[in-house]
């Protein structure tokens, strides 16, 4: 059970790291970002804080109201919230990847990223220790309003566009081009990789430490 888990969360960490790595590319890209992404560089540039202060901030925000509508978390969740933000600040630290100055290149260096977060994603979600902060939230709002998942996010990515870019994020080419294309990326890289992602359950923090207790007593 223990091993089991160490494996799971290799996969977490793992997912994270490439997530992070993408959204890194997204941001050096200069194109314009992603939705999420406008609102935490505009909060960074309003606040003066490291985008992964931000992205923190807009996590554990999502997750918040998510647990208002009645949602649970898990493990998983937490470490996604933190484990991101750090790989992110990291990344623009070390300077490795350059900020495009062009077009064509910035749109380039957007796709790449866009792959990037959506393999990173089916790593972490393969874990199933927690869906990420804004998936939580988007079916807390369906299951709320009982309105389609699809129409929630549309819903909350026009306003964080909208917030972001009355704080300064840059919205561009490439936010058009990640509203409109993220969500058919992530469906094609699911049926490549035969992930059922709404079959697979995420477990919240309970079921985690039941199952690790159960673990602990059957090894006894």
């Amino acid at each position: 059970m223990v091993r089991d888990y160490l494996r799971r969360m290799a996969w977490l960490v793992a997912g994270l790291a490439v997530s992070a790595l993408g959204i890194t590319l997204m941001l050096q890209a200069n194109v314009g970002l992603e939705p999420w992404s406008v609102l935490q560089q505009g909060l960074s540039e309003t606040l003066g804080i490291t985008y992964g202060t931000a992205s923190m901030i807009v996590g554990a925000v999502a997750i918040g109201a998510a647990m208002l509508c009645g949602e649970s978390f898990g493990f998983g969740t937490v470490i996604n919230i933190i484990l991101c933000a750090v790989f992110i600040d990291g990344l623009l630290w070390l300077g490795w990847i350059p900020q495009m100055t062009s077009l064509l290149p910035g749109v380039g260096m957007l796709l790449v990223g866009l792959e990037l977060l959506a393999l990173g994603t089916w790593m972490y979600m393969k874990s199933a220790l927690g869906a990420g902060p804004r998936d939580a939230l988007m079916v807390a709002l369906a299951r709320r309003t009982g309105r389609s998942v699809g129409l929630c996010r549309a819903t909350v990515e026009i306003f964080v566009i909208v917030a972001g870019f009355l704080l300064g994020g840059q919205v561009g080419i490439g936010t058009v081009i990640s509203a409109l294309g993220l969500g058919s990326l992530f469906n094609i890289n699911f049926h490549l990789l035969h992930f059922r992602a709404a079959e697979l359950h995420q477990e919240n923090i309970a079921e985690t430490l039941r199952n690790l207790r159960r673990g602990r007593q059957e090894e006894e």
